[in-house]
């Protein structure tokens, strides 16, 4: 809903200002009749009319052959009316480009056979258990990276978890990081909820250069990293959510078992 201003709107103004929008507006439809009487003028222009006098007849024959078949660029040019009318004005301007009306027949027997089939740059495919696949290729038609996702549940609890592989162009394994996402139940429901996120890095002969995991699981993350040498270090903190709810202690049962371990192999390598 709009709202009505007193006096004089914008648009009629004064009576100064309507004969100013009144002049515009007469300048302008005399300049758009004048541009479409003639053509738009350049010294190529004037250089061509002065060698042949018809060059403005040739222009305006060329929009009628346009206009007669409907703008079509493939069509008005694969017509002989076209070609000859087109080295008129090229002979003009003195160029001569060899311009010859392509096969009107050529262009309609065009058939999907005579393209060359591509290779898809992404490919997607689901199946029934809740697994899904999608592989983006390059444009040569290598694969650049492929992403697996899959849900699985037991008694245990549920899991949820993605992999995703990256490929170098001659077909080597570059990086591949997993993502999983556990709901644990029954002897393990202490650690409720899990994340892990595991990023492995290749080098061109396929040999493990480096890996991190990270592990967040009752109130405590820990990130294991391993060097090509394969050299390992182990860091643990409790998370904000540890803190706020009292859990992630070293002294709880997941932790405890895992120290016992961890001494047990160090006393093995020893």
């Amino acid at each position: 809903m709009g709202f009505k201003l007193p006096g004089k709107s914008i648009q009629s103004g004064t009576s100064g200002h309507s004969s100013a929008l009144k002049m515009v507006t007469e300048q302008r439809a005399a300049s758009a009749l004048k541009m479409q009487a003639s053509p738009a003028k350049s010294p190529e222009y004037d250089k061509a009319a002065k060698k042949d006098s018809e060059l403005g007849n040739y222009v305006a024959e060329r929009k009628k052959i346009k206009a007669k078949y409907g703008g079509d660029r493939k069509k008005y040019r694969a017509s002989e009316e076209y070609k000859a009318n087109q080295n008129k004005i090229n002979k003009a301007y003195g160029i001569d480009d060899g311009y010859v009306a392509p096969a009107a027949a050529a262009a309609d027997t065009e058939t999907v056979e005579d393209k060359e089939e591509k290779t898809p740059r992404v490919v997607k495919t689901k199946s029934v258990e809740k697994s899904s696949t999608k592989t983006v290729n390059r444009k040569d038609g290598t694969i650049k990276k492929q992403v697996d996702k899959y849900e699985d549940e037991d008694e245990s609890g549920k899991d949820k978890v993605k992999v995703k592989e990256t490929y170098r162009k001659d077909g080597t394994r570059k990086k591949n990081v997993v993502k999983g996402e556990s709901i644990l139940r029954g002897e393990f429901k202490n650690q409720g909820k899990t994340r892990t996120r595991t990023v492995k890095k290749y080098d061109k002969e396929d040999k493990l250069k480096k890996s991190k995991e990270v592990d967040v699981r009752s109130g405590r993350r820990t990130v294991t990293k391993t060097n090509d040498k394969g050299e390992t270090t182990v860091k643990r903190r409790r998370t904000i959510k540890g803190f706020l709810t009292g859990k992630g202690k070293m002294n709880a049962p997941y932790y405890k078992n895992l120290k016992e371990k961890e001494r047990e192999a160090k006393n093995k390598e020893k």
